[in-house]
């Protein structure tokens, strides 16, 4: 731990090293003259005297309210959860009022020899910008030696794994040196910290974003507190008049800002983040600002404005982009049908063997957290021999569709279906469950309700409906029979656990799909749903060979097809199929129209 001296023993501190170097060679020649002057003459009582009026009279910014119009809170913009860490203001604060010099070497003496982590991340940025205010109320030895610190920490920061540790690699070996540079340029060993600081930002960059600007799924929880740290240094190096991204890393953070505004929920908080968070309307103003576009602005307008179920402002200039999204490096999709806080939207992420997702609908989450998958043949659990891979991706007017696949033990796979359809409002959710060995195949899947979400099911139909803040969502279980009085080899039902739904079949594949009715005015309409006979050659096919399902709320129709076998020309009433799967519409006329068709 650090401690203060006497006015005796400071005499003694003129010989020794700061920041590395003696006193005459920690200033670089942009530093004032009185300093200068001062050095020439070996008086470093006057040089310290300089240099703190340099730095009170400065107009150089030195915080954070001074870069983005939002205050020192900008320091915790979009951290995780799991971080409950004290204002920075309030650091802020206590490090310049009394006994500032006992706080600030009690802090050294506190983080001495332990491992960084993000709140020390944080407290050391907010440090380093509260250093030209501790100037005034703490010694020169006390103020050199956090400078000190910093400047090391900065350094042995470059060897954070970032691939495990993407955002203390930003905020300690780019951010805080970055800031450091940008505040002290006069100090030689902090202005030298500005090159490695751009390249450790540049990295990261490219190694957590896709190249258009999408996160990885590994980092997804970290999006919003990653794009925060990249804000800040894009504001930082404005004011030091030098860019901190190359042109091409400039146009990624572009795109994440856009990515920023399609994944935000109606409280501007990140779906598959964080929940909604005080500052999080003001990270996306400062981005959009600071990285965005005209079109940018327009698209978060409604998100940020009080009225937040109105739609984006017409852009004359260009049609607007698709407000899904979706990346196969990322192992990430956003299925969404608008571009306003309350529309359908779905957030998917597969990294790994397991999907995270979200749901919402209106102002509420309905559904969230890990999509859990069990299957078991003749009372074997097959676990999972692959990671989820996406196999097919659709979007454009009337639908969005993503297909994953993992592979499982025993020769098994399953396809899991997701598709979004716009102006008919309706969730369609279905796994294949496909096997080459017959066998008693048992399917459990539990989709996670999110907070202050119940599901209702109905008394006598197997269907239930999803309730938050109103009724959501209708939700049918098409390949259970409608009614309660007939069998059926599964359920659908609310448990601690979530929404569960659970096939049986001997059988060496099954289907099971959920149809989700997002449309509020259609929920006091009769409806009906039905399993449908599959033919081939004139023959009845079995549910494991091929199965279809029709479903009708009010006048509305849909039709729903999956082969489970190989793909052959069948009937399905009255339409010949060759494909593997069709999500389609009825017309008036009682034409079929396809929304999607995967062959």
């Amino acid at each position: 731990m650090t401690t203060s001296h006497t006015p005796e023993e400071r005499s003694d501190l003129q010989g020794r090293t700061l920041l590395g170097s003696s006193m005459d060679q920690i200033w670089h020649k942009s530093a004032p003259s009185a300093i200068r002057k001062a050095l020439a003459r070996g008086d470093f009582a006057a040089v310290w005297d300089a240099w703190r009026k340099h730095l009170s009279a400065r107009r150089q910014a030195s915080d954070p309210n001074k870069v983005l119009p939002t205050g020192t809170a900008s320091l915790v913009w979009g951290l995780p959860e799991h971080l409950q860490l004290p204002s920075p203001g309030s650091l802020a604060e206590q490090m310049t009022g009394q006994d500032a010099e006992q706080r600030v070497l009690g802090w050294l003496g506190e983080v001495a020899g332990g491992t960084p982590d993000i709140g020390y991340a944080i407290e050391a940025i907010t440090l380093a910008w509260t250093l030209p205010h501790l100037a005034e109320c703490i010694s020169l030895d006390a103020w050199f030696a956090l400078v000190t610190h910093l400047v090391d920490a900065s350094g042995e920061a470059r060897t954070v794994d970032s691939e495990h540790e993407p955002l203390l690699s930003q905020l300690l070996a780019g951010e805080l040196p970055l800031t450091l540079a940008c505040l002290f340029p006069e100090l030689a060993p902090c202005r030298a910290l500005s090159e490695d600081a751009r390249r450790i930002l540049a990295a990261g960059v490219v190694d957590v974003l896709d190249g258009e600007g999408l996160i990885h799924g590994n980092y997804v929880f970290l999006a919003r507190a990653m794009l925060a740290c990249w804000t800040r240094c894009h504001a930082i190096g404005r004011q030091m008049k030098h860019p901190c991204f190359a042109p091409s890393e400039q146009s990624q953070l572009g795109d994440m800002v856009r990515h920023a505004i399609r994944f935000a929920r109606p409280d501007v908080g990140a779906m598959l983040g964080p929940s909604g968070q005080e500052g999080d309307a003001d990270l996306l103003r400062a981005a959009v600002a600071m990285a965005g576009t005209a079109k940018d602005r327009a698209l978060a307008s409604p998100f940020l404005s009080p009225a937040r179920h109105a739609k984006p402002k017409h852009d004359k200039s260009a049609r607007r982009p698709r407000p899904a999204t979706q990346s196969e490096w990322a192992a990430t999709a956003l299925l969404r049908s608008e571009w306003t806080p309350t529309s359908p939207r779905m957030a998917v992420v597969h990294a790994g063997c397991d999907v995270r997702f979200e749901l919402g609908c209106g102002r509420d989450m309905l559904l969230c957290g890990t999509w859990a998958l069990h299957v078991s043949r003749d009372g074997n659990q097959l676990a999972p021999k692959s990671d989820w891979e996406e196999i097919c991706w659709v979007s454009d007017a009337d639908i969005d569709y993503l297909e994953l696949e993992l592979e499982l033990e025993g020769g098994v796979r399953v396809q899991r279906q997701i598709a979004l359809a716009h102006d008919d409002r309706f969730l369609f959710l279905a796994d294949a469950v496909l096997g080459d060995q017959p066998g008693k195949l048992a399917y459990h899947t539990c989709l996670p309700l999110a907070e202050g979400v119940e599901f209702s099911p109905a008394m006598e139909s197997r269907e239930g409906c999803l309730v938050g803040t109103k009724r959501r969502a209708m939700v049918f279980p098409l390949a259970l029979a409608e009614w309660r009085t007939l069998w059926a080899a599964g359920e659908l039902q609310a448990t601690d656990s979530g929404l569960e739904l659970t096939h049986e079949a001997k059988a060496s594949r099954l289907y099971a799909p959920l149809f989700f009715d997002l449309d509020r005015h259609r929920f006091p309409r009769p409806f009906t749903w039905r399993r449908l006979t599959v033919a081939e050659l004139l023959e009845t096919q079995p549910d494991d060979v091929a199965v279809g399902y029709r479903m009708a709320i009010g006048k509305k129709q849909w039709l729903f097809y999956r082969s489970l076998d190989r793909v052959g020309n069948r009937t399905l009433l009255g339409h010949n199929l060759s494909t593997e799967a069709l999500i389609a519409q009825f017309r008036s006329d009682g034409e079929v129209e396809s929304l999607v068709e995967v062959e």
